[in-house]
């Protein structure tokens, strides 16, 4: 019987630690892939600390850094540069920088003199790092199917930039549609690369898009007839188009995740009990469906209630910190993400019966859940 430490675990054990060490060296050392001027903190000193206080007696600590960069790539290679950094301990829109650390430069020739300024942390290691540990536990927990998953991922976000540039290309005044597309793909190649083209995944694909269809539309109704009121599209960051079109692109794709999410496990459920019990009924299926459904009712809207508040909880502080109302701060930095959660807590709930019903009619008088 193999144990835990047997010399095959040991072995991929020691693969995952040294793939990780090499892709850290690797990042720490990734300076000459970019165009943008690479600094190296090679030494700080601090140069004044003061305290400040805003009309709301909001109190905060400004410290002057001088720091001191060697230049990684380009053609300023090996050249020290020294510049004043000024950070706050809230650190808002500014941060403190330690030896060691990275940074993008932006360096200017202008009548003859040499203009350096920093641009932003150097963050790349971080993300690196993340995605190795990513990798290493879906393969760990999942094996092949956790690496499948990685793959559906990394397709969707390939999509959805292509969906973008199209946006942008195209400037069109009726985006919505190609959102909804998009969306539609994602479904499609989500589980087509995690469950194959198979009985399970015609079932899990139509539960997830009529639960999205129709509460999508159920929201659309509702909105139409309280004519919007209380939701400021207007408040969404950075809107460079219609914002109620960009609204509701956002929530079509956050309401399809959160509806795909409930789908599988109750479909992936119920297939499982029929190729345990191939003689359970049409009824028993549906049941048990709902049943899988209840129980992951809950939670999950609270998942979607917890991401909800991670959204907003710095800027919703920002309000507060400045003497707005809560009724004030709701209706502009919470009221969107409410309406959001709703609609896909409307499609949770929806979707349950769907994947339920259509998974017992396929199931019920099947011989092979496999085709």
């Amino acid at each position: 019987m193999k144990t835990l430490f047997d010399r095959h675990n040991l072995l991929k054990l020691l693969l995952i630690v040294l793939s990780g060490l090499i892709l850290y060296i690797f990042a720490s050392n990734d300076a000459f892939l970019y165009k943008q001027p690479v600094g190296k903190v090679e030494n700080v000193s601090v140069k004044s600390v003061s305290k400040t206080k805003d009309t709301f007696n909001n109190q905060d600590k400004i410290t002057v850094q001088e720091v001191t960069f060697k230049i990684l790539n380009g053609k300023y290679r090996n050249k020290i540069v020294k510049l004043r950094n000024t950070y706050s301990r809230s650190g808002g829109l500014d941060q403190e920088y330690k030896v060691g650390n990275q940074v993008f430069l932006t360096i200017k020739k202008h009548h003859g003199k040499v203009n350096s300024s920093i641009s932003h942390y150097k963050r790349d290691v971080c993300l690196v790092m993340l995605l190795w540990l990513v990798i290493v536990l879906l393969y760990a927990t999942m094996k092949l199917n956790g690496l499948k998953t990685l793959l559906s991922v990394a397709v969707n976000f390939v999509v959805f930039l292509i969906f973008v540039q199209l946006d942008v290309m195209l400037n069109l005044t009726h985006f919505f549609w190609l959102f909804a597309a998009a969306a539609f793909i994602f479904t499609i190649l989500s589980l087509w690369l995690v469950i194959g083209v198979n009985k399970q995944w015609f079932v899990t694909c139509a539960s997830v898009v009529s639960g999205t269809v129709i509460a999508l539309l159920i929201g659309l109704i509702a909105m139409s007839v309280t004519n919007g009121k209380g939701v400021h599209y207007e408040a969404l960051d950075y809107a460079t188009q219609s914002p109620k079109q960009l609204f509701l692109a956002a929530t079509v794709i956050g309401l399809l995740g959160t509806v795909m999410d409930a789908a599988t496990d109750i479909v992936s459920t119920l297939f499982e009990m029929k190729r345990t019990d191939e003689k359970i009924s049409e009824g028993q299926l549906f049941k048990s469906g709902m049943a899988v459904g209840r129980s992951i009712m809950g939670p999950l809207i609270n998942v979607l209630l917890m991401i909800f508040f991670a959204e907003t909880f710095t800027m919703a502080i920002l309000y507060f910190k400045t003497g707005n109302s809560i009724a004030y701060t709701f209706e502009w930095t919470m009221a969107l993400g409410i309406v959001q959660t709703l609609v896909s807590g409307i499609g949770v709930t929806l979707v349950i019966p769907c994947a339920s019903f259509l998974s017992a009619k396929v199931l019920g008088g099947a011989q092979d859940v496999n085709d």
